[in-house]
């Protein structure tokens, strides 16, 4: 009886153990290197003026999944996409001193740098760079389609971009009109010319109900 009673603990610290691991969190450093104060936050920080360290984040480590930060409070700004792993130093990506909100990124957020379609985007999405390599501000589509960028504020602005899950026919006009070209899953951290800040559509390939056919 008592084998089994501690056999029944053990599970149970390894199955707490496992759902701490699995958790989502950023934590937040003010000084490159992960050297000075910290600040850990496990759920989406609209602003974070509150906690005494807006615009003060100089180095990152993320754990359990990915996180959306902005430079400016309600997740807005320059906004950027930090995967698990540790980012000693924000100045590259123009985020150092200057980090006002973040949250983790999950399917189906509309606002902060994010596009969301109704429809079921089958595991693919794309992220928008304005810089080249993956650098400047970003915008994540992750449902089927982007009719037109232009409401968005990044219409004829992407310079890099990173396509997962499945491949994305982008177009240069709206309305999947124009010149279109599709990618397939993988990183492209220079757009070919003809594309390079010019895209203001797109779609997953395959989603033969956005095809634009001239009449």
């Amino acid at each position: 009886m008592m084998q089994t009673r501690k056999s029944v603990i053990i599970a149970g610290l390894a199955l707490a153990s496992i759902a701490s691991a699995a958790s989502a969190e950023i934590t937040f450093y003010g000084r490159e290197g992960f050297q000075g104060r910290s600040f850990t936050v496990d759920e989406s920080i609209a602003n974070l003026d509150r906690t005494g360290f807006n615009d003060r984040a100089s180095s990152v480590v993320v754990h359990g999944g990915p996180w959306l930060v902005c430079s400016d409070a309600n997740f807005r700004g320059h906004c950027t996409t930090l995967r698990p792993g540790e980012y000693p130093s924000l100045a590259s990506m123009g985020l150092n001193d200057s980090i006002s909100s973040a949250r983790e990124e999950r399917g189906g957020h509309a606002a902060g740098g994010h596009y969301r379609d109704s429809r079921d985007s089958r595991g693919s999405r794309v992220t928008l760079y304005e810089g080249p390599n993956f650098s400047g501000g970003s915008l994540v589509i992750d449902g089927d389609a982007v009719r037109n960028l232009d409401p968005s504020g990044f219409n004829d602005r992407t310079t890099s971009m990173r396509v997962e899950g499945a491949p994305w026919t982008m177009c240069t006009d709206a309305e999947f009109r124009g010149n279109c070209r599709t990618f397939n899953p993988g990183d492209y951290p220079n757009l070919p010319q003809d594309m390079n800040n010019r895209i203001s559509s797109g779609h997953r390939a395959g989603s033969e109900q956005y095809s634009y056919n001239p009449r």
